[in-house]
């Protein structure tokens, strides 16, 4: 009982202090504000807050929570206070105290009571309400037309289409808040000049000028609207229109049609060489694929000498020999190295000499370079230079003026080789195995290809004449047989593939006339024709040198054989000396062989 007499205070005790406030106040002119301390005799009384505390969270609270908020109550003006100094009596809760602050605030606290500007979009923005009946009616204009009257963000009432709600159009009408303060400062000198536009859309004269293009809903109306086509067909239309469209269709229906023939040419080269792509380079793309740029570079002394000779000019006293004269000269088998010609970045794949004098050389390099060298001074003459990839063969002219060569790049290009000019340039998409000149009309020459096809090309027009289509693997070698002893005297072509087989054509025909094909065959990549022209000398994969007669019955002569190489898995080549005594063979070991024609050793 007496610690709750303690906690509460009488209305005498009260009336005394208020009496003793009211002496204190007519004696000092000045108001003061006494904090009243809490009676420590009280042990369960709860703490009185501060003045200072009240009066710094009167700052951040609202007028309207009074009831819940910590304030000084000071009397109306004219009327007397009953006391000179008043006290804060109010005594929350806890549960009052933890409540959070209820009530708008602005964002940044720096700003305190400033009013925002009228260019700048305030925390606090006032809501704007419409009525029922002018919501609908807008919402039905909108729907009709595409435009209703609605507030902007800063209260005014605009019309807005269904397209002027962009960043471009609230910025140009100063709704978007810059991020800097100079930015602030530009905008809204910006803003203050800048005379409102009668129109806020996409159709804005302040942003495009007079000569604006299409507004969205203008583009938006036209796609949408009937065509004259729609309308009324093709009896509206002109004639021009009429054959206008008719053009249009026709090359739209070629277009077409090249497309899908280059889908289908695509597939057939993935097709053919689905076996070997791995292996190959890139598929040319396009019908009208070019090559690169070709080039070549003189590395003698003169392109002439005194005389006007040409440095192709063999030396004098070089003899001529014809073709099939096996008794021209005498030939022996080499004791030692005389020369090493070096030139190239990559490994030379081909070699070819000079007809009839042999006094230049022509190579083909892995570096997608061919270079002619010279015998006699034994240094490079000319390199030409026009392919992106290795050089697979060459193979001259027999007047030696021109020569082929063919890349892994799937271009064959004709060189001139006393210029290095490019003649012609020819491609059938497939990758160029082996090239040769027909002996009787140099006019044309054959490739074997990736395909399995053999092609005929035209030197001057450049388009292929015939196809020989029988070989099932890529071709690898061609040898022509003038074949003189026959009841026909003809040049018959012989090639092989990798089908393990050989065939016998006759010239542009495109049906073989023998086929060569036992089980015992190994594939055999490179062939040539013996001197005397009677029989075709074969490198064979099984590590042997196979030969065949050459004439009317193409039959393997089985006691010619030539062993003790290792070439299985190497494409190495063959070849038979002038007179036909020797045949020489590269090694799998890098060695050179030579074994004697008549004894086979």
């Amino acid at each position: 009982m007496d610690l709750l007499n303690g906690y509460g205070s009488s209305a005498s005790e009260e009336e005394e202090d208020n009496r003793d406030d009211i002496k204190e106040d007519d004696a000092s002119p000045k108001r003061t504000i006494i904090a009243r301390k809490a009676d420590k005799r009280v042990l369960n009384a709860a703490p009185q807050p501060s003045i200072l505390s009240t009066l710094q969270h009167s700052k951040i609270t609202s007028a309207a929570t009074t009831n819940t908020s910590l304030t000084l109550f000071a009397p109306p003006k004219g009327k007397k206070s009953a006391s000179n100094n008043q006290m804060l009596m109010n005594n929350p809760k806890k549960s009052t105290l933890m409540v959070p602050i209820q009530g708008p605030s602005s964002a940044d606290p720096q700003s305190g009571d400033k009013p925002e500007s009228r260019g700048v979009v305030a925390s606090m923005t006032p809501n704007v309400a419409f009525d029922v009946t002018t919501f609908e009616t807008q919402r039905t204009a909108f729907q009709r037309d595409g435009k209703a009257v609605g507030p902007n963000e800063r209260g005014d009432v605009i019309v807005r289409t269904e397209y002027g709600h962009d960043r471009r159009n609230k910025r140009s009408l100063g709704t978007t808040p810059p991020s800097t303060p100079e930015e602030s400062v530009v905008e809204k000198k910006k803003r203050t000049n800048a005379k409102e536009a009668l129109v806020h859309n996409s159709d804005d004269e302040v942003e495009y000028g007079i000569w604006a293009p299409p507004s969205l809903e203008e583009r938006t109306h036209t796609s949408d609207s009937l065509t004259t086509l729609q309308k009324g067909g093709l009896d509206l239309l002109t004639p021009e229109q009429i054959a206008e469209r008719e053009h249009l269709a026709e090359r739209n229906r070629r277009r077409g049609q090249e497309a899908a023939e280059e889908v289908e040419q695509q597939k057939f080269d993935r097709l053919v060489e689905r076996k070997m792509s791995h292996l190959l380079p890139p598929r040319l793309e396009g019908e009208d694929a070019t090559p690169c740029v070709a080039s070549t570079k003189f590395h003698g002394k003169a392109l002439f000498d005194y005389k006007g000779t040409s440095w192709m000019a063999p030396p004098a006293g070089a003899a001529v020999r014809e073709e099939g004269d096996t008794e021209h000269h005498t030939c022996y088998v080499p004791k030692k190295c005389v020369h090493r010609f070096t030139g190239h970045n990559k490994g030379v794949h081909r070699i070819r000499l000079f007809p009839k004098t042999g006094h230049l050389l022509l190579s083909g390099g892995l570096d997608g370079k061919c270079k002619v060298w010279s015998l006699e001074t034994k240094q490079v003459m000319r390199t030409y230079i026009g392919h992106t990839a290795a050089v697979r063969d060459v193979a001259f002219h027999s007047s030696g003026n021109t020569f082929l060569s063919a890349s892994f790049d799937r271009f064959i290009r004709l060189w001139n080789t006393e210029t290095g000019e490019v003649v012609n340039t020819f491609t059938n998409r497939r990758v160029p195995y082996v090239v040769k000149f027909y002996p009787k009309d140099e006019q044309y020459f054959v490739v074997g290809c990736s395909d399995n096809k053999i092609v005929t090309y035209d030197v001057k027009s450049g388009e292929i004449t015939q196809e020989y289509n029988h070989h099932l693997a890529p071709v690898n070698a061609i040898v022509f047989v003038d074949d003189t002893g026959g009841a026909n005297p003809s040049m018959k072509m012989v090639t092989s593939s990798d089908d393990k087989q050989v065939l016998v054509w006759e010239w542009d025909i495109g049906v073989p006339i023998k086929y060569i094909s036992d089980p015992t065959m190994h594939s055999m990549p490179v062939m040539t024709l013996h001197p005397s022209g009677m029989y075709v000398v074969c490198q064979s994969l099984d590590n042997q040198i196979v030969v065949y007669q050459a004439g009317d019955r193409f039959t393997l002569q089985r006691k010619k054989k030539f062993m003790g190489h290792q070439v299985a898995g190497y494409a190495c080549d063959v070849a038979c000396s002038p007179d036909g005594q020797f045949v020489v063979s590269g090694d799998g070991d890098g060695k050179v062989n030579f074994w004697d024609w008549r004894r086979h050793k």
